[in-house]
């Protein structure tokens, strides 16, 4: 059995690296016990996504999520729920003394995939001789934390369970009517059960996060916004964009659309045109991923 030992992490944020948190935590504790940890350590009130990565020293190239080793919620690791993936494991069942760190290594952890809150995290030593208490615990901290919602500003007494506003709450109420319906829809097409979870958790992710963090558009709305989705707004927040995974969403937001015009949601000139739209700027979207994850290129000159 590996000696116990203990951890000193520095985590801070990756834009603003003077908001910090030290953290002493024991090797035999996992990475979703971390992820708490920092949660608390950011005075955080609402649960999301999290991932830790092991990407590469002083890689700071956008694709470089994609391409790391990635530990992350059991929920995650379900088939099609991550577009494109690749070496993802369970942090609930990952220790911290189990990967691949030393004195000096670094690693990054992001949480709530459409606020992307990113996080350096540094070893700052690995001690065999410590304290005997409760850990873990966080013993400095600098910089006070930032608000989880920008406009979180809100009476105390509403409670939108996480949303900025009440109507962004009454839309993603809702949203998930929809998403039962379109789920219905799939799976009486016969497919593959891989491919339903797919092209749900797609769709779940362009109306919930991105549509209401636009104002709270209704998926219907949503079909005018899907240029800008796809060759902007993916690319810059989704830490697995990649043109692969640009193509799946082109395919699940077909599905989708194709879905709401049977319903009468929407009208079938609507339904064409975005088909139309789709097919002429494909081709930018893609070129648009290409140069973001090009870091000599400057974000100006994409957009």
């Amino acid at each position: 059995m590996n000696r116990e030992t203990l951890y000193i992490l520095k985590v801070a944020l990756t834009d603003n690296k003077k908001i910090w948190r030290r953290i002493e935590m024991l090797s035999s504790q996992s990475l979703e016990v971390l992820h708490e940890v920092i949660f608390d350590a950011f005075d955080r009130v609402e649960p999301h996504l999290y991932s830790f990565y092991l990407t590469k020293p002083g890689d700071r190239a956008q694709n470089r999520f994609a391409l790391a080793e990635e530990y992350t919620l059991p929920a995650m690791l379900e088939d099609g729920f991550v577009p494109v993936r690749k070496n993802l494991y369970d942090a609930t069942q990952t220790k911290l003394g189990e990967l691949p760190l030393k004195k000096g290594s670094a690693f990054e952890y992001v949480f709530d995939f459409g606020d992307d809150w990113r996080h350096v995290i540094t070893v700052e030593d690995i001690l065999d001789l410590f304290p005997k208490k409760k850990y873990p615990v966080i013993t400095e901290k600098k910089g006070m934390s930032p608000p989880q919602y920008s406009d979180h500003d809100q009476d105390e007494d509403e409670d939108f369970s996480g949303y900025d506003d009440e109507e962004s709450y009454e839309q993603s109420e809702k949203n998930q009517a929809v998403l039962d319906g379109f789920r219905q829809y799939l799976e009486a097409r016969n497919l593959s059960d891989k491919t339903v979870r797919r092209h749900v958790t797609n769709i779940d992710f362009y109306i919930n996060e991105y549509l209401l963090d636009e104002g709270g558009i209704s998926p219907a709305g949503g079909i005018d916004r899907i240029s800008y989705f796809l060759g902007y707004w993916f690319i810059r927040k989704g830490g697995w964009s990649s043109a692969a995974s640009i193509k799946e969403n082109i395919a699940s937001l077909k599905h989708f659309y194709t879905f709401l015009a049977g319903q009468g949601v929407i009208g079938r000139d609507k339904l064409d045109a975005m088909k139309l739209e789709i097919k002429e700027r494909k081709n930018d979207w893609f070129e648009a991923m290409r140069k973001y994850e090009d870091m000599d290129n400057d974000l100006d000159d994409i957009w």
